[in-house]
């Protein structure tokens, strides 16, 4: 019969991996490429895989692979409470190579090209921190005059960036969260 372990050994137990996911999460991520070239092949890992090793580090490209197979595919996902926000926004979004070779990236020239403004997207991050209407965006000197700020917004809605929540209100549709944080994050770092 197994024993039941103390409540010290449970707290214990309890705070060493509290102190594990700590140090987890201010390490910083690590990226790495491993697709070679004819110069410079990717080097395979023990498994004979040019996946890296580290499972712990690289837990969504593992579960990519284990879900998709050795041909893999890409995805993005993001699970985050909006600044302001009392819901989480969950999004997941990805493509198998097979269905990654059907797109025609210029498809994505018209989305793209809305967010190729640094004033749009200052303006994006306003609203998405919770500054909802032209005349509190008229407020903030980078964003130029009413006219500016109307022309920028519209352009944006039109790329499906922004939506009216209500007259004279803007917000960040729920499903463009997530995709606009990955593109961020793609453009800074």
């Amino acid at each position: 019969m197994e024993s039941t372990p103390s409540t010290e050994e449970r707290l214990s137990a309890l705070e060493q991996r509290v102190a594990e996911l700590e140090a987890a999460a201010v390490a910083p991520q690590q990226t790495v490429a491993t697709s070679g070239t004819a110069d410079s092949p990717a080097e395979l890992s023990e498994t004979g895989s040019t996946l890296p090793g580290d499972t712990e580090t690289f837990w969504a490209l593992h579960g990519l692979v284990d879900h998709l197979g050795e041909d893999g595919g890409v995805t993005y996902t993001g699970y985050t409470t909006p600044p302001g926000g009392t819901d989480p926004v969950a999004w997941q979004m990805g493509l198998s190579s097979a269905g990654l070779a059907q797109i025609d990236f210029a498809e994505a020239a018209g989305s793209l090209a809305a967010l190729g403004h640094p004033v749009r997207l200052q303006l994006l991050q306003a609203i998405y921190e919770g500054t909802s209407t032209v005349a509190e965006l008229g407020k903030d000197e980078r964003f130029g005059t009413s006219g500016q700020i109307y022309h920028h917004v519209h352009a944006l809605a039109g790329a499906g960036w922004l939506e009216s929540a209500r007259r004279g209100h803007w917000r960040v549709p729920a499903q463009r969260i997530v995709p606009l944080l990955t593109l961020v994050l793609i453009g800074t770092h």
